[in-house]
């Protein structure tokens, strides 16, 4: 079988994490493109005419070019291994695209809130109500949570995509996160059932804590 699929990734950003970490859990063999963002690797024509909009991570199947990271998240399974992760079930899959919807809408949107200016180096600090947002939907994916995973008690594209959040919070630590027992818990167990971790997310949840604390004022907490 020939490869087709190709990743166009760096390994700090969350969503480039989710994605390699559900095609790690599939499985399935690719072509890894490092797109060297903060030297301007989404504005050069070349990856212009990928994806206009300049965003990672971006997808390509043969000729399929999908620019967010959910919506390949859930091709891949639904082409490639359809089963629990993405059931076909419609019920069943409300309930995950509700927690995937969830995560860029409110539990990743409201740590990008926190962190992005701090690693541009736009400020060194993170306004109070950020943090209390933040809180907020950990509070939420917490209760998520209670049954082992983000949905029920089986994993789900929901749990890829929260670990890739939850291990970008934890990597950056400015959050103490020990009032959220279910996703502390959550998240050990998930390091140990996603294949390659390390290799597919964590060592790029560090990198990003690392990218944030170099510009991030302690004397804030």
């Amino acid at each position: 079988v020939k490869m087709s699929l190709e990743l166009y990734g760096f390994q700090a950003s969350p969503p480039c994490r989710s994605v390699q970490m559900t095609l790690g859990l599939l499985g399935l063999e690719y072509k890894y493109h490092d797109v060297p963002v903060l030297e301007g690797g989404t504005k050069t024509p070349e990856f212009l005419s990928l994806n206009p909009q300049h965003t990672i991570p971006v997808l390509t199947d043969g000729n399929l070019v999908i620019t967010e990271s959910r919506a390949a998240m859930s091709y891949l399974v639904s082409q490639y291994k359809p089963g629990q992760l993405y059931p076909a079930c419609a019920k069943k899959r409300s309930q995950i695209d509700q927690r995937l919807y969830f995560n860029i809408g409110t539990f990743y949107k409201r740590l990008g809130d926190c962190v992005y200016p701090v690693c541009f180096g736009k400020t060194k600090t993170i306004p109070h109500e950020n943090i209390d947002a933040l809180k907020e939907a950990l509070m939420f994916a917490n209760h998520m949570t209670v049954c082992g995973y983000v949905l029920g008690n089986s994993m789900t594209l929901a749990d890829v995509d929260f670990l890739s959040t939850y291990s970008t919070l934890e990597a950056c630590n400015f959050i103490n996160l020990t009032p959220y027992k279910n996703l502390q818990l959550w998240a050990d167990r998930m390091k140990q059932q996603i294949p390659k971790y390390a290799e597919n997310c964590g060592k790029g949840a560090e990198d990003f804590g690392a990218w944030f604390n170099s510009n991030y004022d302690r004397k804030q907490d």
